[in-house]
């Protein structure tokens, strides 16, 4: 026993092991939704063995616990306000979801939105800016939007309709205004 009182995680030496770590990993995504692999690795970092935590994920998924699938379209839904195609795309990998899992949640993801997405972003980060002309707008903007994961067509498309708004609202400021 540690301190609190509450027992230590299982050794691999214990045979209720594999039932330890279903329990654990249970109670782990009842808390919140895990990747497989995220999950896999925070078992064996508790001190499971191999066997015993592949067993227990086996259990998990087979239960209807643990799906890749539906935790990857979840994460989609819930990243792709202000960010773009490739930053989620690159959240997903870093969580350990296979391409072929990514692939159909990421084409979940409606290209009309993106940019309109992508647009918004870009009319909010340009709110407060007084920008001399378009190259300025595209220096400014350009960078914070693919930083976003927005692809550089997109970025340039917003980029483009942005500088054209700006110029036909004659909101450039001009260097004689600025002296």
């Amino acid at each position: 026993m540690r301190s609190g009182g509450r027992r230590t995680t299982p050794t691999a030496r214990e045979p209720e092991s594999a039932q330890a770590a279903y329990t654990e990993a249970v109670k782990r995504l009842a808390r919140q939704p895990q990747s497989r692999a995220a999950l896999r690795q925070r078992l064996l970092r508790l001190g499971y063995e191999d066997a015993a935590v592949d067993a227990a994920l086996e259990r998990a998924q087979a239960d209807g616990y643990l799906n890749d699938q539906e935790y990857a379209a979840a994460l989609v839904r819930r990243r792709s306000r202000g960010r773009g195609h490739a930053l989620i795309a690159q959240e997903l990998r870093a969580k350990g979801i296979a391409e072929s899992t990514a692939g159909p949640a990421l084409a979940a993801v409606d290209a009309d939105a993106e940019e309109a997405e992508a647009l918004a972003l870009g009319k909010s980060l340009l709110a407060n800016r007084r920008l001399v002309d378009a190259q300025a707008m595209v220096g400014y903007l350009g960078p914070r939007l693919s930083r976003r994961g927005f692809s550089s067509g997109l970025v340039y498309r917003v980029c483009r309709l942005l500088s054209d708004e700006w110029e036909a609202g004659g909101r450039f400021d001009s260097v004689a205004e600025r002296d």
